[in-house]
């Protein structure tokens, strides 16, 4: 028994967060899914001669690391706004903040690939990292294993920014 429900502890966080636990893990896999898929379009509508003519810095990684790096990134984000999400009301700014950095990731691409204006997007990623720094307290709050799960998306998105930055400056 505990304070929401008569039902046992794991029923609480359904009866809490209004889905059953599988149906929200679902859902934010399935928003994670289409993110990657979307932005990785938008990605691959500026690869070309754009793209190649770019000076891009030495520490880049290899552009095979970028999509399981992502994958990976967007699998532990999904996991972290499940376990918050289960909590109920308390979650309901850190859910915006998730709805909102799915979005400015996906504006990333836009502008740095699609329309080529790395100058945009790097506006755009400050955003983004700030938004995301921002979840991993407000997550950490609710869930210090979910505001853990998102240090590694910080570390990714910091070089990320770096290659922008160095993209603005160079080209």
């Amino acid at each position: 028994m505990n304070a929401y429900t008569d039902k046992k502890p794991e029923a609480a966080h359904e009866a809490r967060s209004g889905f059953p636990r599988r149906d929200l893990l679902a859902l934010f896999a399935l928003l994670s899914l289409l993110t990657l898929g979307l932005g990785g379009w938008l990605t691959s509508l500026g690869f070309g001669p754009w793209y190649d003519d770019l000076l891009k810095p030495p520490f880049q990684p290899p552009g095979w690391l970028f999509s399981p790096v992502w994958t990976l990134l967007f699998a532990l984000l999904a996991l972290a706004t499940w376990r918050i999400a289960r909590e109920g009301p308390v979650a309901r700014l850190a859910l915006w903040a998730y709805g909102f950095q799915l979005i400015l990731n996906v504006f990333w691409s836009l502008f740095f690939f699609t329309l080529h204006q790395p100058g945009w997007a790097l506006i755009d990623i400050v955003l983004l990292d700030g938004l995301v720094i921002a979840m991993v307290f407000l997550y950490g709050r609710i869930d210090r294993v979910a505001g853990r799960l998102l240090v590694p998306y910080v570390i990714w998105l910091g070089l990320a920014t770096a290659i922008n930055i160095w993209v603005v400056i160079y080209n």
